[in-house]
């Protein structure tokens, strides 16, 4: 399979968008187009997608936080026809190879549906299957009480996600914790560019008190009824 990237300016933008991104996650769940090719053009953004007969067949979307080392999985999507067909495995390939070269990220972190709190979808998948899929791959949650921010003025936050380490540094590659500084410091960040700010709700207080000093706590994923999940945002 041929992994490519997606410029800010090639016609396989807007198919990634349309064709991909908006049939398989809600729309509070998603950035506007004009939000995805602002960040690809930033360079803090890029789109990693498989493609055949010039027509891509999933794609991988990344969010690259340098201040605080934390790169964000935001979306992966595969044609609903194409699933469990290997496109998935080979995107996630690279993200834990040819991402992790390009900027050497502290954290790989990707927000995940909670299985507890949404309903499997025909065409937005089956979240369960989704966390094997990653748990396949090493995947751990943090130990936060996860939710998405709203993305811009008069989108909703998403409730019941959690938040999963996909890869880190070499020096955390084993740990069982994770340093609380630079999730914070990339929350901080997205709440910022997203709400505004950091509000002092109660959910959002949750989340920044959950990231202690002493660290946050990995969690496997075959137990899910273990998974933190809020749905109260």
């Amino acid at each position: 399979m041929r992994v490519i990237d997606v410029e800010s300016d090639s016609p396989l933008l807007d198919v990634v968008y349309d064709e991909l991104l908006v049939p398989n996650f809600p729309a509070h769940e998603l950035v506007t187009p004009a939000a995805l090719r602002a960040g690809l053009k930033s360079g803090l953004q890029w789109i990693s997608a498989v493609v055949r007969d010039c027509r891509p067949d999933g794609a991988a979307v990344a969010e690259w936080s340098p201040d605080s080392g934390v790169l964000l999985l935001s979306y992966l999507a595969v044609r609903r026809d194409l699933r469990s067909g290997g496109i998935g495995g080979a995107l996630l390939a690279e993200v834990l190879t040819g991402w992790q070269q390009r900027v050497r990220p502290l954290l790989t972190l990707a927000e995940i549906e909670h299985p507890a709190a949404h309903t499997p979808d025909a065409d937005k998948g089956d979240q369960s299957a989704r966390l094997r899929f990653y748990a396949r791959h090493g995947a751990r949650v943090l130990d936060v009480p996860y939710f998405q921010p709203a993305l811009r003025p008069g989108a909703a936050r998403v409730p019941g996600l959690v938040l999963a380490l996909l890869a880190a540094a070499p020096e955390l590659a084993d740990a069982d914790v994770v340093p609380s500084e630079p999730v914070r410091a990339y929350m901080r960040q997205y709440f910022e560019e997203s709400e505004g700010g950091v509000p002092d709700d109660p959910a959002t207080t949750a989340l920044f008190a959950a990231m202690v000093p002493a660290g946050i706590r990995l969690l496997p994923m075959d137990d899910i009824a273990a998974l933190p999940c809020t749905t109260n945002v």
